[in-house]
């Protein structure tokens, strides 16, 4: 079955459906409906509720043709004052102090992580945290961070870091990536370090601006923006810049991280609940349009391509760029590749 030119095919568990968008525009409207069939059909989806910021979460994997979310009894995991702690022994420690902290789960070692995917080492065997804490008995707030490293599965914790506040980017495999933080105001991030897991050595980055995702070297930043119109790709080792996505006129954007081809997803929007559009762009300020649909966390990709958590329920972009709705449960986010 051949796609009429200027539509964009939604593949719903094997049943393409035609949509007619705008080449001028580039925009796609698409409208799902529930899939027949599903790739959770052979393999389970991490899934974690509620969404980060909001602990204790649960656990869950999302399987079967209809996408079904069932919680895990392993998967618990609780907030400790500043911390999140998992309910499951060994216990494991993370940050719990900032919004965006929340859980995974971990293929390598089986179990799930009270740290997102970027605070774990590629491998699964180790990841990163910041812990808060108050630099002298007299200090009302706290005003240091520790940086922890935990190897696994064993879940040996070790202080490699000790000072003014800071908080976990990644765990890349050159280091972890470390931004100075100000606690208790919405001051953004700077000031981006690389520390040695090893000996604890610390580099400064070139650029120093804060990015969402580092892949293999390269940073993607909106600048930590409120409404951002722009993206840029950064050259970690040299610092160099290149803007890649500019809407001013047209919308902010929400960035969604990068597919599994490595190239980054959009989302465009004026500002309603409503109009947003999701873009793939190959090349600077070339995109392609994937469908009107809001997704509220970063992409996971593995083999099956990119899983996508949306308002209205999961989504897999595959290495083709057709999407599927996979599930319709919400409310939180997709935690790790399907296994």
């Amino acid at each position: 079955m051949g796609t009429q030119p200027g539509a964009l095919a939604l593949t719903l568990g094997g049943v393409i459906l035609l949509a007619a968008c705008s080449s001028a525009a580039g925009q796609a409207n698409l409208s799902p409906s529930a899939a027949p069939s599903s790739p959770l059909a052979g393999c389970s989806l991490p899934y974690l509720k509620p969404v980060p910021g909001a602990a204790p979460y649960t656990g869950a994997f999302v399987s079967g043709t209809g996408g079904t979310w069932t919680a895990d009894p392993s998967g618990q995991i609780n907030q400790s004052g500043d911390l999140l702690v998992t309910a499951a022994k060994p216990t494991l420690t993370g940050s719990g102090f900032g919004s965006g902290d929340s859980g995974s789960y971990d293929a390598a070692v089986k179990r799930w992580l009270p740290v997102g995917r970027a605070h774990v080492r590629a491998d699964g065997l180790a990841y990163a945290y910041a812990e808060p804490f108050k630099a002298s008995a007299s200090d009302a707030l706290n005003t240091a961070t520790r940086i922890h490293v935990v190897s696994l599965p064993e879940g040996a914790d070790r202080v490699i870091y000790s000072g003014s506040p800071r908080t976990v980017l990644a765990y890349q495999p050159e280091g972890i990536y470390t931004a100075a933080v100000t606690y208790y105001s919405d001051r953004t991030p700077s000031d981006v370090e690389r520390i040695d897991p090893s000996t604890g050595a610390r580099s400064q980055m070139p650029n120093g601006v804060v990015f969402v995702v580092i892949d293999r070297g390269v940073e993607w930043t909106d600048g930590f923006r409120i409404m951002p119109t722009r993206l840029d790709r950064i050259e970690a080792l040299t610092g160099t810049s290149q803007n890649w996505v500019e809407t001013q006129g047209e919308g902010w954007i929400w960035f969604v991280g990068l597919d599994s081809n490595g190239h980054p997803l959009v989302d465009v929007s004026q500002g309603t609940t409503s109009d947003w559009k999701l873009f793939v762009y190959t090349a600077p300020q070339t995109r392609t349009a994937i469908a009107d649909l809001k997704v509220h966390q970063l992409g996971i990709s593995d083999s099956h391509g990119t899983w996508l958590a949306a308002d209205d329920g999961i989504y897999l972009l595959g290495p083709d760029l057709k999407l599927v709705k996979v599930s319709n449960v919400t409310g939180g986010n997709v935690s790790g590749p399907c296994i």
